[in-house]
């Protein structure tokens, strides 16, 4: 879920507002400035014009329903998009919480966390991260 918390608008307020507030003000090459404000422009630019993979989208909304099933939650997401997974998620969470403290995770919890784990990370995350994380 990694990606699909984030607002790619505020994504990209966050990365512009590092580039022109963190990163030009110590660029004292002319050139590098000017391919900086371009960069800026170009993100300025995209900001609203970016939307969510629709087929990745889709195959992470099947997979969160898939171990909310799993987990015994019934139905799947209500909500449309983006929206309807980050509402199931929650689901699921408050699920898990629950399942934690009072203790009653059972091998069955942990493996179907475990397989939906292995996928969010792969699908999520990019390779050059991941070559980062332990295996």
């Amino acid at each position: 879920m990694t990606v699909y918390s984030t607002e790619p608008g505020q994504l990209f307020a966050t990365i512009r507002d590092t580039l022109v507030h963190r990163v030009a003000g110590h660029l004292t090459d002319t050139t590098a400035r000017l391919e900086l404000a371009a960069v800026i422009e170009a993100l300025d630019n995209l900001a609203d014009r970016i939307d969510w993979d629709t087929e990745r989208l889709s195959r992470c909304i099947a997979e969160t329903n898939d171990l909310a099933r799993q987990l015994g939650l019934g139905h799947d997401v209500s909500g449309a998009g983006v929206e309807g997974l980050r509402q199931r998620r929650r689901a699921i969470s408050t699920a898990l919480a629950s399942t934690y403290r009072n203790d009653g995770a059972s091998a069955k919890t942990v493996d179907a966390v475990l397989r939906f784990t292995e996928v969010d990370v792969r699908e999520q995350i990019s390779t050059a991260l991941r070559n980062g994380l332990p295996d």
